[in-house]
This record gives structure tokens, sequence and C-alpha cells, in this order.
């Protein structure tokens, strides 16, 4: 699309040129762009490029002639969920652009409930604007399918709620409130950790050392607090490639983080995903037959507790005060602007 740019003075203000590929200058794509979508253009360029460039004034340069102009607002406009690009790339490798808008809608959908406030939709919004901000900076993209939120058209939703036209408008003023927010942990973004409930605590993770653990006694009130999953010897022999009987040796260690079967070790996130059980806080009980896993909670128990933050925002909290409770370690950011 963009070739190369040029950096000029003209009476003493700075101006960018733009060089578009032959390819692209001619693309009803390219010529059906209105003002806000060359802005988006301009700034994504300049960011992704680190382009020393503090001026305002953008010219598209097509065969030495100028083709296109435009104005570039403040550096918050590049941010802004309406004009942030957001591309999105398929099990393929097949990508698409969206608006940031359109990618945090999908998200809240995907986590939407009537139940949830707004405060805790708030705490998502912020986290996968991070995302989106991260996986942008560092790939270009965000893959369709991912372990933290999978994007999906958000007008599919319009088939599970019959208030869907109530439910987008809250949606998207959650996106507004949140407007250029991010979290970070000593300038870096951070990754959009969130479960929905815990064993009575958040867990921390030494390879991302923003994760601490914190308390959440809320979450032993959570429907569903226990889970109980009974699996024979054979199955689990099967699952896990290991010879397994009622003498075999079964030891949980490095506190927690990692579970031996006979003489193969699996992390307890391998475990937890291998079994389909609901949360790695998990309880082993050998029994003739097989063995007994017993869960607490619902989900990796890591960064942000759905249920716990329901319950803060019940008792006063705002998005802010929650995140600094489950994030301590981060700081929230208006783009460059500290604001906690």
């Amino acid at each position: 699309m963009i070739s190369k740019y040029e950096i000029r003075k003209i009476n003493g203000e700075e101006v960018l040129y733009l060089y578009l590929t032959y390819q692209y200058e001619f693309s009803k794509e390219f010529a059906s762009f209105q003002e806000k979508d060359l802005k988006i253009l301009s700034n994504q360029f300049i960011n992704m490029n680190k382009i020393p460039f503090h001026g305002k004034k953008v010219y598209f340069i097509v065969d030495g002639f100028i083709v296109k102009q435009t104005d570039l607002n403040e550096k918050n406009y590049y941010f802004a969920p309406s004009n942030y690009s957001i591309v999105i790339q398929d099990d393929q490798k097949v990508k698409k652009t969206i608006s940031l808008k359109d990618y945090l809608t999908s998200i809240l959908f995907s986590f939407y409930s009537q139940e949830l406030g707004d405060e805790v939709l708030k705490c998502i919004c912020v986290l996968f604007n991070t995302y989106a901000y991260k996986k942008m900076g560092e790939d270009g993209f965000i893959s369709l399918k991912n372990d933290f939120g999978n994007y999906v058209p958000f007008k599919e939703y319009s088939k599970k709620y019959q208030n869907y036209n109530a439910v987008l408008k809250r949606i998207h003023q959650i996106i507004e409130d949140c407007s250029c927010l991010f979290l970070a942990y000593h300038k870096d973004y951070i990754l959009p950790f969130i479960h929905y409930s815990n064993s009575g605590k958040t867990l921390s993770y030494i390879k991302y050392p923003y994760l601490t653990s914190v308390k959440s006694l809320w979450d032993m009130a959570s429907p569903n607090y226990l889970s109980v999953v009974d699996f024979d010897y054979s199955t689990l022999s099967k699952l896990f490639g290991v010879p397994l009987k009622s003498n075999s040796t079964v030891h949980i260690l490095n506190h927690g983080y990692s579970i031996k079967f006979s003489d193969k070790t699996f992390s307890i996130l391998e475990v937890k995903n291998i079994l389909n059980l609901k949360s790695n806080d998990i309880t082993i009980i050998v029994n003739r037959d097989g063995l007994r896993f017993i869960t607490k909670g619902n989900g990796n128990s890591l960064g942000l507790s759905i249920y716990g933050a329901s319950c803060m925002e019940m008792n006063g909290s705002n998005y802010i005060s929650i995140l600094n409770y489950y994030f301590p370690k981060c700081s929230l950011f208006k783009n460059i602007k500290e604001l906690s």
C-alpha cells in the first residue's frame, strides 16, 4: 500500500508525504476512503513504523501528484475505538481489517450476561483494549482463535438476544467510556488474563511477573464452586500416554504447578486442558478403579476474577479500583498519561 514516506518542512511546518504503490492507489478501496479512513491509515502507518512526525498535514502521492490529503488530529485520535484498525487472521492466514470498536463489541458479547454490571464489563474492555494494542504492535494482527477471546462477527449474537439492540447500545457505551485506556507493567502492555471464579485467591505466574496472587474470598460463594470428576485408569492412560494402575504413583509437585503420573510430569494447565477440568486448582484422590479430580473455581485463576469483580462492584467499587486490586503491579494509562 505505502511504499515509502518523506517528511518535508513547508512554511516552518512538518508535512508527511506518503507514496502509494502502483497496485493500490487506483483501487476502488482507496478511492472510496473518507476523511476518517485517511486519518486511520496515516496514524496506523506512523505508529507501526515509529515515524518521528510531529505535524498535522499528510499528503498521499501517486506518480508525483498529490491525490488525497488529510489533517491529523491529536495523537489520541489514533487510539480511539472507531479509528484504530484491527487485523484479524484466520487459520488459513487470511486477514480481515475491522475497527477496534467492532472487535471489542464481539469480545464483550462473548462475555456478556445481564447479571454483569457496567464496571465489570469496563474491566474486560480495558483488558482487551490492551490486548489489541499489544498484538497489533508486536505481530500486526490478532488470531481469530486465541487463548483469551475469539472473534465472532458480533451481528451473529442478534440470534441469541431478544433485546439485541439494547445490549448493543450498552456495549457501545462501555467501549466509549473506556476509549484509549490500557494496562501496562513497566511500560509494556499486559495480556488479558480473565477467569470466572477461583478458590479464594488468584494465582501468580512466574512467566508473567505482573500476575500477583491476591485474595478473592468472594469466589468461595460462587455457584458450582466445587466440581468432582472421576476417570478410570484405562482412560487416563490413553489421555496422558502413561500406563496407570491403582498402585501407580501420583504426586502434585512444585507447589501445585505440576502433577507427576508415574514417571511423566505435566504442568497443571496441561492436566486441566487434557481432562477439560473447570479449574487448575486440583486435588486428586486415588481410588481402586481410577482417580477422582476435585477442582475449585472456574478458569485458570489468573488475573481478573469476574465473580470477584462483580462482588466488588456490588460493594461500590468502580472499574479502576477493581483493576488496581487484581493487577496491583500494573498501572492504568490513557495513551501516555498515567491515571492511577
